[in-house]
């Protein structure tokens, strides 16, 4: 029985701690927030034991692994805190929000040994492993475009409203369009050889962006975050990827959410387990993602085996990538790298 230990306990805490209670090979000993009510509250529903301050879970010896559940800008203090003691970690995205902070992350889980692996859920994601599995088989030939979306309500759910504040969350930029931008690096193997951004700033930071990328091989994206819609609008996440036989087409608002259009007339749509967590706020409520993000974390690091989908190094160039982004925003000038 492995004992992980959650830091944080708000929507990707409770998301994280309803995952973990679906294996039966994983116990939540404890977790730490500090509002109380929170830490509680959630203990409670998954008979753990609360802690109102990080430090005091963190000493537990038979906690092996660390779940950071944080707001970003607490990542590369609890990443430290945790690897120094010997646990091995996982951390909610974005790693950090400089590449300063990503790379002292690294390099100490690195002196201690400890595994650490960065939440980049949509490599994950059903719709998306299906995209990187036809485009990796090359299913229907090259991949020639692709653009992706994706667009929330403010995220008014975060503690004392860090999202919306730009020097702890980096904005919908770094908090929410790296999403995609991690998946287009995962995608095609590749960093962009162009980067060209504009965007709408609010509460110093990006609420809205859009941006070009000239991947090598002439792949060109097209990608557009933002989290400045009314509280009313739906969140929605997409992509439409066109390859030299098809198109491949995602929308998470519809049933069902893929579907293939075949240069030869012929129309596929594929069907994905969904697994639901009911009560947990936040824009998303299905588990899909994050089940199998923590099924794959928990079963490499206890069978002692090699990162693939995600490392730390990968999440760090995600996070150099969104930057670059914001320099061309910030600018007006294109990013060759």
């Amino acid at each position: 029985m492995v004992k992980v230990g959650i830091i944080g306990a708000g929507f990707m805490g409770t998301m994280h701690a309803t995952v973990y209670s679906q294996f039966p090979d994983v116990k939540v000993a404890g977790i730490a927030d500090v509002r109380g009510e929170k830490a509680k509250s959630l203990a409670e529903k998954f008979k753990s034991i609360p802690y109102y301050s990080p430090e005091e879970l963190l000493k537990r010896e038979d906690i092996t692994i660390i779940d950071i559940c944080l707001p970003t800008f607490l990542h590369r203090e609890y990443v430290v805190k945790a690897a120094s003691l010997g646990k091995d970690v996982i951390c909610e995205k974005p790693i950090a929000l400089t590449v300063e902070e990503a790379d002292e992350m690294i390099k100490v889980c690195a002196e201690k040994k400890v595994r650490f692996m960065v939440a980049q859920v949509l490599r994950f994601w059903p719709e998306y492993r299906f995209l990187k599995e036809v485009y990796d088989r090359k299913r229907y030939g090259a991949l020639r475009t692709i653009s992706c979306q994706r667009l929330s309500a403010p995220p008014a759910w975060g503690w004392q409203n860090w999202l919306m504040a730009g020097e702890r969350s980096g904005g919908a930029l770094v908090d929410l369009h790296i999403h995609d931008t991690d998946f287009l690096l995962y995608l095609t193997g590749c960093r962009p050889e162009k980067i060209s951004s504009h965007g709408r700033a609010e509460n110093g930071a990006y609420s809205h962006i859009f941006t070009h990328f000239v991947f090598p091989g002439g792949v060109i994206a097209q990608v557009e975050g933002g989290w400045d819609l009314p509280a009313n609008y739906p969140f929605i996440m997409a992509y439409t990827a066109n390859f030299e036989k098809a198109v491949v087409e995602f929308n998470s608002r519809s049933n069902p959410t893929v579907t293939v259009y075949e240069a030869s007339g012929k129309i596929e749509r594929p069907s994905f387990e969904t697994k639901r967590a009911n009560g947990v706020e936040g824009n998303i409520s299905d588990l899909g993602g994050y089940y199998f993000e923590l099924r794959y974390f928990i079963e490499h690091v206890t069978h002692n085996k090699p990162f693939g989908v995600i490392t730390p190094e990968q999440a760090r160039e995600s996070l150099a990538t969104v930057l670059e982004e914001k320099k061309s925003a910030d600018t007006g000038q294109a990013i060759f790298l």
